[in-house]
């Protein structure tokens, strides 16, 4: 019973080691750059990472997309690509429904992603706030709506959210790609950042304590 009971506390404890993470701190690109009105080739910018543990656990993606007085956010088409395969809709033509196909005609955006929160596409659902610029604020669930902009519908399934980077390596090539799909107005990405949650590699050292504990245990086993 003593050995039943020794292994079950090491087996919780390589069960916790396993579930480590750490949190980092936002990184922030400042890009001021305008976005080619009605054009689909569009607006992207890349910004590489290094020296991130390996395994994203969580990400949060902050945008600052501004417009003049004219443009309306549901013009916009922005997506996220990571290094090593993710790909997330962040916005889709918001607001776009079938009876309304031109979207929303507010005129911009100061928000977060992150998951587990309101779906950004039907924002005008709920009550949204906005800054003193008429830019939206706060924290939205991306669109992750994978289709065409010119038929995205709110009906359409989310498929391209911010968990489709969870398990993957952080080190590389970010890419924010933004478009403006309609004529009339400019927008200006202002800014754009990252806060990747990662999980770590088990150190060497630990590793080999828990192999040693292991040992241990196997002799003291076989001793009684």
């Amino acid at each position: 019973m003593k050995f039943k009971r020794i292994a079950k506390w090491i087996a919780g404890f390589i069960l916790f080691v396993s579930t480590l993470n750490v949190y980092g701190d936002w990184i922030y690109f400042g890009v001021n750059q305008g976005v080619p009105d009605n054009d689909p080739t569009g607006y992207q910018n890349t910004q590489t990472l290094t020296g991130l543990d390996p395994v994203i656990e969580s990400i949060e993606v902050s945008l600052r997309l501004s417009g003049s007085p004219d443009a309306f956010s549901g013009d916009y088409y922005v997506s996220l690509i990571g290094p090593n395969g993710g790909f997330a809709v962040l916005l889709n033509r918001v607001g776009r429904t079938s009876s309304n196909l031109l979207g929303y005609g507010d005129n911009g955006f100061d928000i977060t992603f992150a998951l587990g929160l309101q779906d950004v596409h039907l924002y005008q659902n709920g009550s949204p706030d906005f800054d003193a610029g008429y830019l939206l604020t706060g924290g939205w669930g991306a669109d992750g709506r994978n289709v065409d902009p010119d038929i995205v519908l709110d009906t359409d399934s989310r498929t391209a959210g911010l968990d489709v980077f969870n398990g993957l390596n952080p080190n590389g090539n970010w890419t924010l790609f933004v478009a403006d799909l309609n004529q009339y107005g400019t927008a200006t990405v202002d800014s754009w950042g990252l806060n990747i949650s990662t999980i770590p590699e088990p150190s060497s050292g630990l590793l080999l304590a828990i192999g040693g504990v292991v040992a241990w245990l196997l002799r003291f086993k076989q001793r009684f």
